[in-house]
């Protein structure tokens, strides 16, 4: 715990650094170069706690699929959102980081079909698998490549046991006559796992980038063999270092 708290410290160092770079330190160039991240396979990412597994929808609401199905055998980003979220910190960024990590692995050859993105509904009641089959449809060319699943649950029950399994508060408003509001207040979390389904970071937009989740799913491929490693692998004690 202590070692995934030191990560998360040198990651929001390495941000607000990052921030205060002059321009000619962040232009286009090698990563190795300007990255102010640890280069992925320097540092090991600990176990923090497996995936719940519970019954998920996905296209059909009588076909239902283990969750362990969508979270083992790849890398996987997987996060809450609900379809009529509209809150511009909330579900849109969760959106706008997905939509460039889908980007960023469907333009990496060494990437492809080893990572998938998965996005799980809070609202059971209206996201239906129809309803979110809309999404699955706009991304069905990029499937083979990097695929992006819309998951749903029959109700709030069965919600529920997935939302404490990986320890997401989210709670329906209620309006001024203490009825149920259409917005869900909920906390923006994304959750990267390993192809056997453990937690191995949880990531909080504010101190989040696209290269951090890269090189933590590339970490993650050489720890499993997917990655040739390009430097040594560090002792957990010394994974800040500098390899050089």
């Amino acid at each position: 715990m202590a070692s995934s708290c030191l990560l998360k410290l040198s990651r929001a160092l390495a941000l607000a650094i990052m921030i205060g770079l002059p321009s000619a330190m962040v232009a286009s160039g090698s990563a190795a170069d300007v990255s102010v991240f640890p280069r992925p396979g320097t540092y090991k990412l600990p176990r923090i706690f497996p995936a719940p597994d519970s019954w998920v929808l996905e296209k059909s609401r009588w076909w239902p699929h283990s969750l362990s199905s969508y979270t083992s055998g790849k890398i996987t980003l997987l996060g809450f959102f609900y379809a009529t979220c509209r809150d511009p910190e909330g579900c849109p960024a969760t959106w706008s980081l997905y939509e460039t990590i889908h980007e960023l692995v469907g333009k990496k050859a060494e990437l492809h079909n080893k990572v998938r993105l998965v996005l799980i509904s809070l609202d059971p009641r209206l996201d239906t698998p129809d309803r979110l089959e809309i999404f699955s449809i706009a991304r069905s060319d990029t499937h083979h490549i990097a695929p992006w699943h819309f998951l749903t649950t029959w109700s709030d029950r069965y919600l529920g046991s997935i939302l404490d399994g990986f320890g997401q508060a989210a709670a329906r408003d209620l309006d001024e006559n203490n009825n149920p509001a259409p917005t869900i207040s909920h906390q923006v979390k994304f959750y990267l796992l390993d192809r056997s389904s453990w937690v191995r970071e949880i990531y909080s937009p504010a101190f989040v980038t696209p290269e951090v989740i890269e090189n933590d799913i590339r970490t993650l491929l050489i720890e499993a063999n997917e990655l040739p490693a390009t430097v040594p692998m560090q002792p957990r004690g010394a994974r800040y270092e500098n390899p050089n």
